[in-house]
């Protein structure tokens, strides 16, 4: 039989002091980790004004924030968070961060005057604003960067309601900066983004757009923007000329739903010429394997509507798109005289690819004006020679087959397209046919 120890008084003592850890020690609270706008004074009841609560909150975080110029780099920085427990904060004035943001379970922010932004300033630089929910006001957040450099937006976490202007606007001349917006929810703002930084994603959002708003776009872009994994759904007046995305920069939609409720709305609206100087900063769109649905504005009926051409338009593997033009380009450009800037100098400042690879999309719709084929850089197809642009000699143009294979329709020395054997306006054009008995097809 086994024996079990006594346990002594000894033992005893022994167990606890191996069981029992000191508790740990906890900061002052005199000085606080993150500065707690209740603190101030803030109520977050939605009926007392909390304005100059937090704007004192923002004053105390200001005191003991480091910045340490140092000789070669950028700042040395450690800004102080500002802390807003849950709750619904009523602002009679525009909050002026002076530190970071972090809200507890979103908390609201609430500005009932149409004319006031929620937030505003001119100068942040390493910025973060974090769990918040934005009610009413002009713009909710109306920040940038004075060209300083290694600026960094980032905002996370937050949901926008009703802005009167814009969620979400990001002020021209923050160049050197990178904003990063993601895992947000905008709802019935008149516009959503606007964009003039260097760098910046906008991804993981679901995104509703307002009714009201006329003659612009959800989303405006003068910098590089991506935008990826949002979902859209658009609430569209056929007549206000509603479209998701005014690009006056470089595009980037991946993984996109440009959701079809109302018919949809026009994508991308171009409004930026190409640059054919050096360096060439080139305007771009690219619509990567997104979900289309743009019938809804008549004004407008396409994928991308180029006001002005960019350097580069690439549209590729998406869906949605029945007997939809994917790109229009205004009546009011001159495309015999438009690209004369870019031969110039050099052509391969535009790259245009476009084609059949899109689902649900009819042949006719995926053709760019004749114009823009000699930039084309997938396969070019066509119903006849060319009679207008500038091609270049070694350019393969292949003829649209009716429905059914080449094998099905087509007798020995059946016409595969038509080869540039000169160079010009619109260049020399020779026939290419098939050879059945070499099972390819021969250029003159």
């Amino acid at each position: 039989m086994l024996s079990i120890p006594r346990i002594t008084h000894g033992l005893m003592f022994a167990l606890l002091t191996l069981c029992w850890q000191p508790p740990i020690a906890r900061a002052n609270p005199a000085v606080p980790a993150s500065f707690n706008v209740r603190n101030f004074g803030a109520k977050g009841d939605g009926i007392a004004d909390d304005t100059p609560a937090i704007r004192a909150a923002f004053a105390a975080a200001a005191k003991t924030t480091i910045s340490i110029p140092t000789p070669g780099t950028a700042h040395h920085y450690s800004p102080n968070n500002v802390y807003f427990p849950n709750g619904r904060y009523r602002l009679t004035e525009a909050l002026l961060p002076t530190a970071n943001m972090v809200g507890e379970g979103n908390a609201i922010l609430q500005q009932s005057d149409t004319e006031i932004d929620i937030v505003a300033s001119k100068s942040v630089w390493r910025w973060r604003i974090h769990g918040f929910t934005f009610l009413g006001g002009r713009h909710h957040l109306h920040i940038g960067n004075a060209n300083r450099d290694s600026g960094r937006i980032i905002i996370d976490n937050c949901n926008f309601y009703n802005a009167a202007g814009t969620a979400i606007r990001i002020r021209k001349g923050s160049n050197s900066t990178q904003a990063t917006i993601t895992n947000c929810t905008v709802l019935n703002c008149d516009q959503v983004l606007v964009n003039w930084c260097d760098m910046a994603k906008f991804a993981d959002t679901w995104v509703t757009t307002a009714r009201t708003m006329k003659n612009k776009a959800a989303i405006e872009n003068h910098g590089i923007l991506l935008i990826e994994h949002m979902l859209g759904v658009p609430l569209v007046q056929a007549e206000n000329d509603q479209r998701w995305i005014d690009n006056h920069g470089g595009l980037t939609c991946r993984n996109v739903r440009f959701g079809g409720e109302f018919a949809g709305m026009t994508i991308v609206v171009n409004w930026a010429r190409y640059d054919a100087t050096y360096p060439v900063i080139p305007i771009c769109v690219v619509i990567d394997n997104c979900h289309v649905y743009a019938l809804g504005n008549p004004a407008r009926k396409s994928m991308v509507y180029c006001e002005e051409i960019p350097n580069q338009i690439i549209v590729t593997n998406n869906n949605g798109l029945p007997d939809l033009p994917m790109v229009a380009v205004s009546d009011k450009l001159d495309l015999d005289t438009y690209f004369d800037d870019a031969l110039k100098r050099d052509p391969q400042t535009l790259k245009f690819s476009i084609g059949p690879e899109q689902v649900e999309v009819l042949f006719r719709n995926a053709q760019l004006p004749e114009q823009m084929r000699p930039f084309q850089t997938n396969q070019v197809w066509g119903n006849a020679p060319p009679t207008t642009g500038n091609w270049q000699r070694g350019t393969l143009i292949r003829k649209r087959e009716p429905k059914g294979s080449v094998a099905a329709t087509a007798a020995g020395g059946e016409l595969f397209g038509w080869y540039c054997v000169d160079s010009g306006m619109p260049g020399s054009w020779q026939p290419v046919r098939l050879d059945f008995s070499e099972v390819h097809a021969k250029a003159p």
